[in-house]
């Protein structure tokens, strides 16, 4: 009798307790609201034209209009560049963790698949970072260009808040699409002779 008793008071509370794992629990995560942490960016040129040889700015600021996140990405590419080397240069930078450059050929995200989408990068991009990323945070991330070449120079430049819920997780949400196959801001500086 005593087993039976110990067996029913020891069964017991297991029963309870993984039935509360499994079909309540879950239930009350899944109806809790998801915070959606909302990027965007205003970027402005120095010059819209300048010669060969001299050099522009761009300051970009940064900001989470949303909820809280884990991380706040905004990335500078160079699609006209194989090398950033003497060409782009950090001004001003006050993003909580260090600047991550990218150089063509190395393997990184795509399709704001947070990880399992890869490409193979086809030029080079500065990515600046905040971990974690609070509401209403505002940074700033400023480069000096020098281009090297005559023509047209654009830089690319988009922000994606992770956890990606959806399509306010990135700015912009539409427009020309990178080599990461994600949405992009085009600036353009001419250099003139």
């Amino acid at each position: 009798m005593n087993k039976i008793l110990l067996s029913i008071i020891l069964v017991v509370p297991i029963v309870i307790f993984f039935s509360l794992a499994v079909f309540v629990l879950p239930e009350q995560y899944m109806s809790n609201e998801k915070l959606i942490s909302q990027p965007y960016f205003e970027a402005e040129l120095s010059s819209s034209e300048i010669s060969l040889g001299d050099s522009f700015r761009i300051n970009i600021a940064s900001e989470n209009r949303g909820d809280y996140g884990d991380i706040h990405i905004v990335s500078a590419a160079f699609p006209n560049l194989e090398t950033m080397n003497g060409v782009v240069q950090i001004a001003t930078y006050d993003f909580t963790q260090s600047a991550v450059y990218i150089l063509p050929g190395e393997e990184i995200g795509s399709v704001y698949s947070g990880g399992l989408e890869y490409v193979e990068a086809k030029y080079p991009s500065i990515e600046a970072m905040n971990r974690p990323v609070h509401p209403d945070s505002e940074n700033h991330l400023e480069l000096i260009i020098t281009p090297q070449k005559l023509g047209s120079f654009p830089i690319y430049v988009k922000s994606v808040n992770i956890p990606h819920v959806n399509d306010l997780s990135h700015f912009p949400s539409t427009g020309k699409l990178d080599h990461q196959n994600e949405h992009v801001l085009v600036y353009t500086v001419n250099v003139n002779p």
